[in-house]
């Protein structure tokens, strides 16, 4: 009788084969619109695209589906699975960028948090100046915040001035909503400028107001 901890080995290995075998064929296959049998095959999520576009400033295509994705730990070399359900949730309860993926197993992920979590107050001072500018969304501006907020905005990082254009988006008002469709109005079409920052606000403006729509 097989323990436990082999079950688990072999449901592993069992998966990961089916993750590299099923990677081969979508490399290997025409692009063809997908079948309505295909939607439900096994190891296959099917993707909500109106979440998807509202989270996502992209002018790729977003997926119809999501399949297991094979992938070697960033940290410890181990060979892993990234399944569909994963990136469901991935991408779209947590609003993970499009673009990303799956770098580290599950044990090296912990270690890592655990790590973070041990740094000294200051250690990751991007990250909590984000942290900070999303929890000043959730509440009433005052004069602090939207200091705080004009601050982000001059910032040489362009995260920060995106999470501050997304609080603009959360405390609404006549005036945060005319800043956002001047970021929008500003919106480069072409040339050098298109990869600049003021496509990236506009995107960002645009993604908060969507947001703020959906959520009245």
């Amino acid at each position: 009788m097989k323990s436990n901890k082999q079950r688990r080995a072999e449901i592993k290995a069992h998966r990961l084969n089916r993750a590299v075998a099923q990677a081969a064929r979508l490399r290997a296959q025409d692009v063809r619109p997908l079948r309505a049998d295909d939607e439900y095959s096994p190891g296959r999520e099917l993707a909500d695209r109106l979440v998807l576009q509202l989270h996502n400033n992209t002018y790729g295509m977003l997926p119809a589906f999501y399949v297991a994705r094979p992938f070697t730990c960033r940290d410890c070399g181990a060979e892993e699975v990234w399944t569909a359900k994963q990136q469901k949730w991935w991408y779209e309860v947590v609003h993970g960028a499009i673009d990303s993926r799956a770098v580290r197993c599950l044990a090296c992920r912990r270690a890592r948090r655990q790590c973070l979590r041990n740094t000294e107050p200051g250690a990751n001072l991007l990250r909590e100046q984000t942290d900070r500018l999303r929890a000043l969304g959730a509440t009433k501006p005052n004069a602090q915040a939207e200091a705080e907020i004009e601050a982000a905005l001059q910032s040489k990082w362009w995260s920060l001035r995106v999470v501050a254009i997304q609080t603009l988006g959360r405390w609404g008002g006549a005036e945060n909503l005319a800043r956002l469709h001047a970021f929008m109005a500003a919106r480069p079409e072409g040339g050098r400028r298109y990869f600049g920052w003021e496509r990236v606000a506009a995107d960002a403006a645009r993604s908060a107001l969507m947001y703020r729509e959906r959520s009245t």
